[in-house]
Order: C-alpha cells, then sequence, then structure tokens
C-alpha cells in the first residue's frame, strides 16, 4: 500500500510550488540593480577590488582616447606608442564604491594582455602586456590619502616578454 496517494502527493507538489515561488519573490524583491554612474570613462578590460573597498579598473592604451582626461593637463608621452604618441586621457581610474566616485589614474604602457594579482599588503600587482608594456610590471598601493596614489611602473622587470602570464604567490618552500 502507498503511503501517499496521487493526490496527496499533488497537493505536496502545490505547496512546495507555493513555497519555493514565495521564497523566490522575496528574494528578489529584497535585491536590485542600481546605475550608480552612466560612465566613468575607461572601458573596463580589468577591475580589481581592493581590500579597502575601492575597486582598480584599467584597459588598454593602444586604441586610442578614453573618456576621461588625466588631472592638470598631465599627459602620457610615449614614442612607441602605436596609436596615439601624445594621450592626455586615462586609462585606469580608482572607483571608490562607498562615496560613488572616482578618478583618473595614470597607467604609462599598455595593459593589453597583462595579468595581475593583489600581495598580502593590499598592493596591485599587474605584470606583462603588450607593446611598450609586454616586459614591465606596475603596482598600485592603496594610501590613507588615495589623491597620492597612483600606478608605479616597473620597467623591464620581467626577464622575458609576458602575454597573459600567470600570477600566483607561492608559498616559501619548508627548509630541511
Amino acid at each position: 500500500m502507498d503511503l501517499l496517494s496521487s493526490a496527496h502527493v499533488r497537493v505536496l507538489l502545490f505547496f512546495f510550488h507555493l513555497i519555493f515561488n514565495a521564497a523566490a519573490a522575496a528574494a528578489a524583491a529584497a535585491g536590485r540593480w542600481d546605475l550608480l554612474q552612466r560612465s566613468i570613462g575607461v572601458s573596463a578590460m580589468h577591475m580589481q577590488l581592493l581590500h579597502n573597498d575601492r575597486v582598480i579598473i584599467f584597459d588598454r592604451t593602444d586604441f586610442g582616447p578614453s573618456k576621461l582626461n588625466l588631472p592638470g593637463g598631465a599627459c602620457r608621452r610615449d614614442p612607441n606608442e602605436l596609436v596615439m604618441k601624445v594621450d592626455c586621457t586615462a586609462h585606469s581610474a580608482e572607483y571608490d564604491v562607498a562615496a560613488n566616485t572616482f578618478r583618473a589614474l595614470t597607467v604609462l604602457t599598455d595593459t593589453w594582455c597583462s595579468s595581475g594579482t593583489v600581495a598580502p599588503d593590499g598592493t596591485l600587482v599587474q605584470t606583462g602586456g603588450f607593446n611598450d608594456g609586454d616586459r614591465n610590471a606596475r603596482t598600485f598601493r592603496p594610501c590613507a590619502n588615495a589623491a597620492a596614489c597612483d600606478w608605479t611602473e616597473h620597467p623591464n622587470a620581467l626577464a622575458a616578454r609576458r602575454w597573459y602570464a600567470t600570477n600566483q604567490i607561492l608559498p616559501t618552500a619548508a627548509r630541511s
């Protein structure tokens, strides 16, 4: 003899359906999407959330100007650049999640095809890239005075050209 008749099973399934849909509707009503910025002016080829709730966004430099000017009339001058030898627009930005503001950052070499990681101290380390960026490393160290923080370039830091390199922090080997 069956413990539950098909009528009982249908009733149970109906109640499960009601409970599941009510839970899904409540979850959907609790969350929402809001457009916080129509544009920050820089395409997000790479994006990294840091430990201080700031997001570092950066794009390649060889695809023309961005929609965000570098501050104070600063310009990036690069005789090796393929598209614009003088570029007064930013190809990186810092977004402050809590304040919903952003500011231009200066990345000097092409980050296209680069890779990155965040070091234990919160420093964003970005390596490799394209053209004049392929042997470089770049670091962004968050600081208390965010306006004073910017990218630091480390030319020829890599022994060989790197495209899509893998950055992995390895543990220190135990000594025997």
